[in-house]
């Protein structure tokens, strides 16, 4: 034992009392202040597009799964009317359609969102539909031109400060990936490849993961884009293997910028492995874990200091060759003693055990 663990437990006791107070006094300014609740919320901007299904059977399918990541968008993770774009093959055909998921209105969604955007909001985009081509000119089937990995890239250069996830549901969608990784950003394709040109499982599990409990594997209330994909990812292979059938998709995901794409990210932060930003990305912004907590200042506030207390983890982790044992045991033993009372709080104000 090292000398200074003998006064831990004073330390620690000294910290729980000092972090009673802070609380209390969270509380005091959210209800002289209502307006905290907009300043600590960190805003998720969502655009769902569901290309041409070319037959009705797709094309059907493409809408209920694009409006069920709608519904619960909306009503899972309150996210307001005006961060959540669907743009479908259709048009208006449902009053949740903004529009047809043509180039112009797609890149007409995503400079809004850019101009919209402040420092540390995030933005998801999701495609749904059909895919084809390769590389740059990997793209989504949709009413008019198509748009391509080149397009995209385009478009999400405009986001300068915020973080950006892009889905993309589509089959053939593996190309996709490397045109688009980028730092501080998550990509995310149904396959490996532009040559797995099958109808993708993988989208219909990885909108019902963020449409469910199931794929909480944390059971922190609220689903990140990390769990929701591996979820995804073993659902799919499940699928698979019940048919008795040769798997005809990979779904990858690269989060660390390096263009290269992974089946199996890591859950644990770790240097210089995928996963890292995609654990911390949820449709709900990671602020606050449900509808509720959209409505109470101090339980949002609870959220995002919660977040950022898993933010200085990780960065804390990327520090470890450059710091002492001791000093990287020790400045990791006290944030996850605060990152544990900071949780403890929330679950005792959300009522849970």
């Amino acid at each position: 034992m090292r000398p200074r663990d003998a006064g831990r437990g004073t330390r620690v006791e000294g910290r729980g009392r000092a972090f009673g107070a802070l609380i209390v006094l969270v509380f005091l300014l959210s209800a002289l202040n209502p307006l905290l609740s907009t300043l600590s919320a960190q805003r998720t901007h969502l655009l769902i597009v569901s290309g041409l299904g070319g037959e009705a059977q797709y094309s059907e399918q493409f809408r209920t799964l694009a409006l069920s990541l709608f519904d619960a968008a909306r009503k899972r993770y309150a996210l307001a009317d005006s961060d959540v774009v669907y743009l479908a093959e259709e048009g208006a055909k449902d009053p949740r359609i903004a529009g047809v998921s043509t180039k112009v209105n797609v890149e007409a969604a995503l400079t809004r969102f850019a101009k919209r955007s402040g420092a540390g909001d995030q933005t998801v985009v999701v495609l749904i539909g059909h895919g084809s081509g390769t590389q740059e000119d990997s793209k989504i089937s949709l009413p008019g031109p198509d748009m391509s990995a080149r397009d995209f890239a385009r478009d999400l250069g405009a986001f300068g400060t915020q973080q950006v996830a892009f889905v993309d549901l589509t089959s053939a969608s593996g190309d996709m990936l490397p045109l688009l990784s980028a730092p501080n950003r998550v990509v995310i394709t149904a396959t490996k490849s532009s040559f797995e040109r099958n109808e993708s499982v993988f989208a219909k599990h990885f909108v019902a993961a963020l449409s469910s409990d199931g794929a909480d594997v944390d059971k922190d209330g609220r689903v990140s884009l990390l769990e929701a994909f591996r979820y995804a990812v073993t659902e799919t292979k499940r699928y698979y293997d019940d048919q008795g059938r040769l798997q005809t998709e990979h779904a990858q995901l690269d989060d660390d910028g390096d263009k290269k794409g992974t089946a199996e990210p890591q859950m644990q932060v770790a240097t210089g492995t995928d996963g890292t930003l995609a654990r911390r990305i949820f449709l709900g912004g990671g602020t606050y874990a449900s509808a509720a907590g959209a409505n109470d200042p101090r339980l949002a506030a609870l959220y995002k200091e919660r977040f950022t207390l898993e933010g200085r983890i990780e960065e804390l982790k990327k520090r470890k060759a450059s710091l002492s044992a001791d000093a990287y045991d020790d400045a990791l033993e006290d944030l996850l003693v605060e990152l544990a009372m900071k949780s403890k709080a929330i679950r005792a104000m959300e009522g849970r055990s």
